[in-house]
């Protein structure tokens, strides 16, 4: 992509106006999933420690879980709309399940609680089940900063998900290196990903400016 060419010797050209010694300095760079930017990081900071955003890794996961449920909702016209409804269940973290409320859900047309309708959902498809069970897992080894669980997870899983979620795994087996590193340091790109959120927005709602200086200022 000739784009993409330039914008890689565009950075390359932006980094090498910092001295060697400058550059030798940087020791962590935390980046998303993205082979052409880890080249051009060990080209530019040989020294420097790669960290994966964790919310990079968790976004890669929970969007495979996502397109397994659509592909199950799709399949299953009887519980469809289930599916479809409580699809936010499948991504929280199952220790923030509600347990003790009971609501009258009218998909269900009786009382339940979070816990029980997550059952419910997962217990329809065993490949859904497997793939909830990997996210779930995936999120807590991130939390409690356990690499060596994360790979025995990803491996003991492999052959049960879905097709999405061996994808996702095929994907964070080749990064498995940088992923140590994630465990290993506290940084992220939060703040970043908050502000170039925010600007997405002001561009997008700021469609139409005819003057740049108006548009600049907002």
């Amino acid at each position: 992509d000739i784009v993409e060419d330039r914008r890689l010797h565009v950075l390359k050209e932006y980094f090498l106006r910092y001295s060697k010694k400058a550059r030798d300095a940087v020791k962590t760079i935390v980046i998303d999933m993205y082979s052409p930017y880890i080249s051009l990081i060990h080209e530019v900071f040989p020294k420097a420690e790669i960290v994966l955003d964790k919310f990079h890794i968790l976004q890669l996961f929970s969007r495979a879980l996502n397109k397994t449920r659509i592909n199950v909702m799709n399949r299953d016209k009887k519980n469809y709309n289930k599916l479809k409804k409580y699809w936010k269940l499948l991504l929280k973290d199952q220790t923030k399940l509600d347990y003790k409320n009971y609501k009258y859900h009218r998909c269900f047309k009786k009382h339940m609680c979070e816990v029980e309708i997550l059952h419910y959902l997962i217990d329809l498809d065993s490949e859904l089940k497997a793939s909830y069970e990997l996210y779930q897992y995936v999120q807590h080894c991130i939390k409690i900063k356990d690499f060596e669980l994360l790979k025995k997870t990803l491996e003991n899983k492999q052959n049960i998900v879905s097709s999405y979620m061996k994808t996702a795994i095929k994907t964070i087996n080749k990064y498995i290196n940088y992923v140590e590193n994630t465990l290993k340091y506290d940084y992220n790109n939060g703040i970043l990903e908050g502000i170039n959120n925010k600007i997405k927005v002001i561009k997008r709602i700021s469609f139409g400016y005819r003057s740049f200086y108006h548009f600049r200022n907002r």
